[in-house]
This record gives structure tokens, sequence and C-alpha cells, in this order.
């Protein structure tokens, strides 16, 4: 049977657009979406990116794999020069079944193909499953089970007043120099004078900060308002920071895509999100090819 195969790459928020943007597209041919996990699952000895699983099953989506050999069948016009000249020669009998992202913004061309088709990407822009996002958010990107105690508490304390989520990604960002030098980090400058604007335009009266390095949070933020720093939902239990960040009443974001998803997931159309103003640092890209037309690049 044709399908959709979205091949997973990167952390929880990356996982979660290419998820999205393979439903999209396999809703609009009326096939299956199956998952290619071969990326995630390899550990070549010169790999120079961080490891990752496949992170979706915390959510109640349903996972259904591509089989290697199905993956090696449909990629061979990517991985095999003979069946690119092929295809060149014969188009007719070696139809493109692979999409590949090209750039960092919106590209309507991944609506434009047939099943079978194989989708290799990031896709971080909303208006490639905008047609879903009720789904996304009230459905397919919510918890399986219910919060901890901790996060009950937090989750009210939250809910309690005029808040704001800070996501401060470090990690690999930091650690990693293929990653610190493609990505980047955000200053402090950045976060200070975003807080102050939220604080001061919009009312703003408690910051909650969510970080891979919750230490460097406290050591270093210095905001205008009260701030609670949450440093427990690690590894596995990453997501309950994405359904924490959900229920902020607005937003400043690293240019990171689950930070990206803690935003989006907030369906308010009154929220203000500050996004940083350069999203990858090593190529330049702006945060206006990944970012909704509503949120602001400082």
């Amino acid at each position: 049977m044709d399908s959709v195969i979205t091949r997973l790459m990167g952390g929880l928020g990356n996982q979660m657009f290419q998820y999205a943007t393979g439903l999209a597209v396999a809703r609009r041919l009326g096939v299956p979406l199956l998952r290619d996990r071969t990326f995630l699952d390899s550990r070549p000895p010169e790999m120079n990116w961080t490891p990752r699983d496949v992170e979706l099953d915390v959510f109640p989506i349903p996972i259904a794999f591509a089989d290697e050999r199905q993956v090696e069948r449909i990629r061979r016009e990517l991985d095999e020069r003979w069946y690119r000249v092929a295809r060149r020669l014969l188009p007719g009998l070696f139809p493109r079944r692979c999409m590949v992202q090209r750039g960092t913004g919106y590209d309507l061309a991944v609506f434009t193909h047939q099943a079978p088709l194989y989708l290799e990407g990031f896709w971080q822009n909303e208006r490639y499953f905008l047609p879903l996002a009720g789904e996304l958010r009230e459905k397919a990107f919510v918890p399986k089970e219910a919060p901890s105690a901790d996060n009950t508490r937090l989750l009210d304390a939250i809910k309690s007043g005029n808040s704001a989520s800070i996501h401060i990604r470090r990690g690999d960002y930091v650690e990693n120099p293929e990653a610190s030098g493609y990505h980047g980090t955000c200053s402090l400058e950045y976060y200070t004078a975003a807080a102050k604007l939220l604080a001061e335009e919009h009312g703003v009266d408690r910051f909650f900060v969510f970080s891979d390095d919750p230490e460097w949070a406290r050591t270093n933020l210095d905001l205008p308002r009260p701030v609670t720093v949450v440093g427990h939902n690690t590894g596995r239990e990453s997501h309950w920071d994405l359904f924490l960040m959900r229920h902020c009443r607005h937003y400043i974001i690293a240019n990171s895509s689950f930070s990206w998803w803690g935003a989006w997931l907030n369906p308010s159309e009154d929220k203000v999100v500050i996004a940083p103003k350069t999203w990858f640092k090593g190529t330049g890209t702006p945060a206006s090819d990944i970012i909704p037309p509503g949120w602001t690049a400082r």
C-alpha cells in the first residue's frame, strides 16, 4: 500500500515537526503515515551530532514504522547514483519519490508530490500543518499520562497569575562544537531585555524558566519579577516542560524547536511570543523563516 514515510531526526521538538508535516501530507494524499527511525538508530563512529531516540511515544499518537527494506527501496534516488541517473533519463520509469527540504522557509513543493513519498527535513514552519492545528494542540501533542504532583503544583502556580515562560537551551548548543557553531546560543541580554518588555508592557508578574541547564539559569538570570526555575523534567520526562510551557500566558523562546512548540501549543490569540532575531547562527537564518507571523523577533 502507498504511504508517506517521514524521516525522524533530532530531539522531541524536531520529531514533532516531522510528524506534523508528514501527517498533513499523508492526509492530503489519503494514505497512511509511517516513520523512518533508521537515522535515530544509527550510531556511526564519526557522528558529530547528539544521539537521539524515538521520543514521540510520550504522546497518544499511532506509532507505525517503515521497515528498513522499505526505506532502502524508496531512498535509492538519494543514496544510489545509478538511480539518480536513471530518473533523469527515464523519469516515467523512475519517478521522484523523495522530497528533501530545500532551505529553511516554507516550501509548497512538499504538497505537489504523489504517494509513495519519502520526506527528509525539519519542516520548521506552521504553514505545513496549520489545517491540523486544533488536532495537534488538543489531541496529538498532549501527554498520555496525568502530571506528577510536582508538575500539578507548578501548573496551578502558572495559571494563578500573568505568567511567562522562558526557555533557555544550552546543552549541546554549548558543549558540542558542531552544534554550537551552527545553532549558537541566545545571549543573557536577549533574555533580560525581553523579560523587561513583558513585565513593563504586558504586566507579567512571574517568570517560569525551563532549561536543560537550570543551575546556569539560577546563577545568571536577573529578572524584574519573581522567578521559578523548573529543572526536574529531564530525559524521558522532558515533554512535561512542554505541557507546562503551553499553559503560560506569554513566552520568551530560544532558537530551539522545543521552545517553539512550547509557545505554539498555546492556542491563545492574545499571547506574546518573543524569539531571537537569528535562528541559526551558522547560516544567519532569520527567525522569520521559522516563527509564525504574529510572533516578535528581537
